[in-house]
């Protein structure tokens, strides 16, 4: 008998430590890591979701949907002719049903791992970045909590992907194509791929934390011209980038001053990677509250259609989330933009939407990330950037970048950091 009273206990203890951390591994995935709505909140999106998923929007109903679309976004589809569309044609989207996007499991273990470990100074710089990885911020509470989650995105600590990217002018029905090949990688804050946070300093000897590495195909004039642009650990810091000009076979350092210098005649600058690429100290984020929007967040971009000359896709599927709203003014009074939203999902904290204003208070651009969940190449599933649609409002312009076109991105892929040098910049092809 007392043998069996010593198992019972035993088998007891057991079960209560596995009751125990259930709840949070369970907590960590379907709570912690952030949803867009509670049980009571999706059970209204299904009950609307039963009239409108599998319908085709187009300009004879889109004003049904309106108040989940940025405004000026609702007038492309009312006047398509004005935006590209053949004579007699419009532009199409589908609803579908929200789905939750979750993280790679390396990344929810690291958010667990520096859970409460985060330093903030008064800045609003983070001091330990070094040291930590996986999201800071599992509940924010204000803009700049947000502004972190975004930041500490790590694509899958390596990727790879080919951009096809008209740059459009609907009013001609004309296009200049942009042909880009992109190489990422995280020497710290990494979750995925060993060593895990950081590299050792002897293969970080500059103290770099992100590197992006860029080659041009097209336009033509631009072939085989590469650039790449390296983010120090050290926030007080600006970006290094260096463009090799092929046809000059010249190496030059961009000046940080150039970061709003429009690319190639497109409604980008280079800040406008992401939606936003640069130090977060430059910023001040202001939250605002929260707003459903529809939203490509498992979007195919093969599955969507374009006639040339066209200003938008057709085939886009949108679906419901709750994002936060969140308003960002630059620092410097003469910074090009007056202010940005940005719509962020809490599931992923991505941008989605990206509201640009100009110095004098108008409406000037709406950008529009298609997210998917792909596979990495260590067998894992992440949300991840497929493509985005840029409009320019008072140009009457538009771009597309399309991540699918020529193959699926490589996620977690390996990378040498010895890719991100003056010499492999050189390098003859």
């Amino acid at each position: 008998m007392k043998k069996h009273g010593v198992n019972r206990k035993l088998v007891t203890s057991v079960m209560v430590l596995a009751f125990l951390s259930l709840p949070a591994m369970v907590m960590a995935e379907a709570i912690g890591m952030g949803t867009a709505y509670t049980a009571e909140e999706l059970a209204k999106v299904r009950e609307w979701e039963k009239t409108w998923v599998g319908k085709k929007i187009d300009k004879t109903n889109i004003d049904q949907v309106a108040e989940f679309l940025p405004e000026p976004w609702v007038g492309i589809y009312k006047n398509p002719e004005k935006w590209g569309a053949p004579q007699g044609e419009v532009f199409t989207m589908e609803i579908v049903p929200y789905q939750k996007m979750t993280e790679s499991k390396g990344f929810v273990a690291a958010t667990q791992k520096y859970a409460g470990q985060y330093k903030i100074d008064s800045e609003g710089l983070m001091t330990n970045i070094k040291e930590v990885a996986g999201r800071p911020f599992l509940n924010p509470k204000n803009g700049l909590e947000i502004a972190w989650n975004f930041e500490m995105n790590n694509h899958g600590d390596t990727a790879k992907y080919r951009r096809f990217s008209p740059n459009i002018n609907p009013k001609s029905r004309t296009e200049r194509l942009s042909d880009q090949e992109y190489w990422e990688f995280y020497f710290i804050n990494r979750t995925e791929l060993d060593p895990k946070p950081a590299l050792p300093d002897k293969q970080n000897k500059k103290g770099y934390r992100r590197g992006m590495f860029v080659h041009m195909y097209k336009p033509a004039e631009f072939l085989n011209t590469r650039m790449f642009t390296m983010r120090p650990i050290d926030q007080s810091k600006d970006d290094d980038s260096y463009l090799w000009y092929s046809q000059f076979r010249r190496i030059r350092r961009m000046s940080t001053a150039q970061r709003t210098d429009s690319i190639d005649g497109t409604d980008l600058i280079y800040d406008d990677e992401y939606l936003w690429d640069g130090q977060l100290k430059r910023n001040t984020y202001t939250l605002k509250g929260r707003k459903e929007m529809l939203s490509g967040r498992h979007q195919d971009m093969k599955k969507t259609t374009r006639s040339p000359g066209q200003g938008i896709v057709n085939g886009l599927a949108y679906e419901r989330c709750n994002t936060y709203l969140v308003e960002v003014i630059n620092k410097d009074p003469n910074y090009l933009y007056g202010k940005r939203i940005w719509y962020v999902d809490p599931e992923n904290y991505y941008i989605l939407w990206s509201e640009i204003y100009d110095q004098l208070g108008r409406y000037w651009k709406c950008f529009m990330n298609n997210l998917d969940m792909k596979k990495t190449e260590n067998g894992e599933v992440r949300p991840f950037i497929v493509g985005t649609v840029f409009q320019d409002f008072q140009r009457t312009h538009s771009g597309l970048s399309d991540q699918q076109y020529y193959y699926e991105p490589k996620i977690s892929n390996k990378l040498s950091p010895t890719m991100f040098t003056i010499a492999n910049l050189q390098k003859t092809y």
